[in-house]
């Protein structure tokens, strides 16, 4: 159990001698699961909603090195609780000095953003393939409009021009990518705050837990999550963390929303529709479906090249920090990760 889902007000997680009792009780309050998770099974925790957990279980975890992810029952990214741990200084120093080089930011941006566009045109061409469509107009059109924009990307002078390229790959991948959603849950375009739709609101979900492993990843090799190269820096706002989530974006996070709601893993009944902002949201109850898949998708073993060594998600999100490590020092033996 590499992940500890800590779900919804109607769960507790308390310290025991033998690691973290967890105690779910049912809506009504009659009946009550628990379970001991042993702390040396755990990578990282994630406390969705409002779980009981107490300050011992906190301080523990903290002790343990263990990191705590915190995310809102609205599905929003509340920041994490990370072990006292990071000794790479001089990391965050080197890339405080690079925060300014136009040429870093070029060259990173250039490669995860050739890399998203490739990944978006192969899901769409795997998509395609499954339901014997690969010749259609529509497929054809989209699949060489997403290889010249990745070509024009390569050979992009300067961000602003890249980045470009970027939203116009991403306008035309997801208006081939909702041809894929099943009728009862159609995708009607992008929408995030709020999310309009249940497609979207799963899709904003699993960008945000995705998004959160990625940060704990970033803050573990020692640098500052908030310095980044195709996202400006804001206030309060994960750049690094954000730019390296780009290239898995469609092969993570877009292909297991589809896959949960085509399998009908998850139903139009597990959305619900909030009347302070009209948003559509994941109900409490659904997250454990999704949790459970979503550590199917990430451990998931397989090759990310042709016969290379099989490797997970969660092993290419490491990998994709050690990147911008030997960016940074000027190494060019790198490449994100690119769908075979």
């Amino acid at each position: 159990m590499p992940t500890l889902y800590l779900n919804g007000y109607n769960t507790e997680a308390r310290l025991s001698n033998r690691g973290i009792q967890v105690i779910k009780k049912s809506v009504t309050g009659n009946k009550t699961q628990r379970m001991m998770v042993p702390l040396y099974d755990l990578d990282q925790v994630v406390i969705a909603g409002r779980p009981y957990v107490t300050l011992s279980v906190i301080q523990r975890l903290a002790g343990e090195g263990i990191p705590v992810m915190f995310v809102s029952s609205r599905g929003r990214w509340l920041g994490g609780l990370y072990p006292n741990k990071n000794g790479h200084a001089l990391r965050r120093i080197r890339q405080y000095q690079l925060a300014h080089d136009s040429d870093l930011a070029l060259e990173i941006s250039r490669a995860l953003i050739m890399a998203k566009i490739w990944n978006s045109r192969r899901v769409l061409q795997r998509l395609s393939a499954n339901r014997d469509e690969s010749r259609l107009r529509e497929q054809t059109d989209v699949s060489d409009s997403l290889s010249q924009l990745a070509f024009k990307v390569k050979n992009g002078t300067n961000k602003e021009q890249i980045v470009g390229y970027e939203g116009v790959a991403s306008a035309m991948y997801f208006r081939r990518l909702g041809d894929f959603f099943p009728e009862d849950i159609p995708y009607r375009g992008r929408s995030r705050r709020p999310p309009r739709d249940a497609a979207n609101a799963l899709m904003s979900w699993t960008y945000t837990i995705l998004l959160g492993e990625i940060d704990t990843a970033v803050r573990s090799a020692g640098l500052d999550p908030c310095i980044g190269f195709i996202h400006e820096i804001a206030y309060g706002r994960p750049s690094l963390s954000l730019d390296l989530l780009e290239p898995f974006r469609a092969p993570v996070c877009d292909l297991l929303t589809l896959q949960i709601l085509n399998h009908r893993i998850l139903k139009i009944d597990d959305f619900e529709i909030r009347d302070a902002d009209g948003g559509t949201y994941l109900k409490k109850e659904a997250r454990k479906a999704f949790f459970v898949e979503y550590e199917r998708a990430v451990d998931r073993h397989f090759s990310a090249e042709k016969g290379g060594a099989h490797t997970s998600f969660r092993r290419l999100i490491r990998d994709a920090v050690q990147n911008v490590l030997k960016a940074m020092e000027r190494k060019h033996d790198y490449r994100f990760f690119k769908m075979p």
